[in-house]
């Protein structure tokens, strides 16, 4: 009896979670997997029609919301998981990303780093989020950018003499490009988000600090995963994971500590060093009941370092490739860049917006390949929005409805932007930096987007000034868009090769 009984509960039981799942979407059309894509299965299982995985806005892009005919869609699985809607259009996306600041929405704590690290700017929400929002925006000034530039130069000179670049052959080849750009912008972030000293040689095994913070940022979403009972277990790489993340903690309380000492000895302790962390440890040290605990400037500092290091170099990596795909740009590029910073200079942070079809060049490589492919949010209020596909009307979206902005499919609606795996940078001619819509939208977007943007402007200045980007034979275009793929934390390119040819 119990073997006839079980099944027949087990469907009647998911039939009732289908229809009050269809029900909490407002009964809004989309698709109806097995698994919801934010789930265990629904993120390792490969992509098929059953079963979306986290991917499918990419492998589908060409045909996805109903061919570009929706604005919104909803996602209510058959097994495991929670319905939501996916937003994949920019004016939606704009309408709810502004209402923000009135709290109507709020970050999933399940889907943030807050698990890791506790609340940061990036994880918290009301009042809290606010409380962040004060002591972090100052960090971010002025003189860090200055910094970001005079490490970026700095190091760009190590990577030269360390590949040989500053020897007297006049041609490389890179067998993976991301080999160079991961690196870069893991230690800039090093030096400018933590003051820590790393050098290029250093990342190879020769610092403790190098290892430690390339072992946490690799393994953010395993330790995310596993629940803490698993970490007793007999199994090595569990207890390799939990020894490396609580050593690192305990490293970063006591860097914290020593911080503070110094900014208590020294009055010129902030004139000497402007790396975030330290103006986090200052500022959240002398904001009375507004200051940031020591656990939370280490979650600010590590959020700006594994976001920033994953979008920059990934960035980096797609904006060479598609200039040696697109040769006229990478010319126009060029002459630009000399003939607003001659080689007898070195860029500075007042150099980058001149550079207008450079960056152009960035956030449309930004815009073919967003790092962060989704932005979660849970309503908090019943709120109306605005849509004109499949027809113009207002959609209720019910309050404690899970929403995923899809970074990929707002940034590939032909709709919006024509022709959308096509590289045209005249697409950000006379775009602001807030229109940079790759960041996200409203008071919640990207605070680190100029660090990103200096950063990557800097290096890029510095490699096409001195190298020429070709191609490898076999890696086109098509290539390129089929093997996008989730790396680390972020979305990009695959492994591409590049030549580099000697400019003088």
């Amino acid at each position: 009896m119990w073997i006839v009984l079980f099944p027949f509960t087990f469907i009647l039981y998911r039939a009732y979670r289908v229809i009050t799942g269809l029900k909490a979407v407002s009964y809004i059309p989309g698709l109806r997997p097995l698994f919801a894509p934010i789930t265990l299965f629904g993120a390792t299982l490969p992509t098929s029609t059953w079963n979306p995985g986290l991917m499918w806005p990419w492998k589908w892009r060409e045909f996805s919301y109903f061919n570009h005919t929706h604005e919104v869609l909803s996602m209510v699985p058959l097994l495991s998981g929670q319905p939501c809607l996916y937003v994949g259009s920019l004016p939606v996306m704009k309408q709810l990303l502004s209402t923000e600041g009135e709290m109507r929405m709020r970050k999933p704590e399940q889907l943030t780093a807050a698990v890791l690290w506790g609340y940061n700017l990036f994880s918290s929400n009301g009042d809290t989020w606010k409380r962040h929002r004060r002591v972090v925006a100052p960090a971010l000034a002025t003189p860090t950018y200055e910094l970001v530039v005079k490490e970026s130069i700095s190091l760009y000179n190590d990577v030269s003499s360390a590949q040989g670049w500053t020897s007297d052959r006049t041609s490389f080849d890179i067998p993976d490009i991301n080999t160079i750009t991961d690196k870069f912008a893991l230690i800039v972030i090093a030096r400018c988000g933590f003051g820590q000293p790393m050098e290029w040689s250093s990342v190879q095994g020769d610092s403790w600090f190098a290892e430690a913070v390339t072992r946490v940022s690799e393994t953010m979403i395993p330790r995310q995963a596993v629940p803490k009972w698993a970490y007793n277990l007999p199994v090595k790489y569990l207890r390799t994971l939990e020894k490396t993340w609580t050593d690192f903690g305990k490293f970063m309380h006591n860097l914290v500590r020593q911080r503070k000492q110094e900014i208590h000895e020294s009055e010129n302790a902030l004139e000497d060093r402007s790396d975030i962390f330290t103006r986090l440890v200052a500022a959240g040290d002398s904001t009375g009941k507004y200051g940031l605990s020591a656990q939370e400037v280490i979650s600010n500092t590590f959020l700006m370092m594994s976001a920033g290091h994953e979008t920059t170099a990934k960035a980096l990596m797609a904006t060479l490739a598609l200039l040696a795909l697109h040769e006229q740009d990478q010319d126009r590029a060029y002459q630009e860049i000399i003939e607003g910073i001659p080689s007898d200079r070195d860029p500075t942070s007042d150099d980058i917006p001149r550079l207008t079809h450079l960056l152009a060049c960035l956030r449309e490589a930004l815009r073919i390949f967003p790092p962060g492919f989704f932005l979660p949010r849970e309503v908090t209020q019943d709120t109306l929005i605005e849509v004109t596909r499949p027809r113009k009307e207002r959609l209720l979206i019910k309050r404690g409805t899970l929403l995923v902005v899809d970074m990929i499919s707002i940034h590939h609606d032909p709709h919006v932007f024509p022709d959308p795996d096509a590289f045209r940078p005249s697409r950000w001619y006379d775009k602001s930096e807030y229109d940079t819509s790759m960041f996200g939208e409203g008071p919640r977007a990207c605070f680190g987007r100029k660090f990103a943007q200096v950063e990557a402007m800097t290096f890029l200045v510095l490699f096409l000034r001195d190298w020429k980007v070709e191609c490898v034979e076999g890696y086109d275009k098509k290539r390129m868009l089929d093997e996008a793929q989730l790396r680390g934390i972020g979305f990009g390119m695959g492994s591409w090769p590049l030549r580099i040819v000697a400019r003088k």
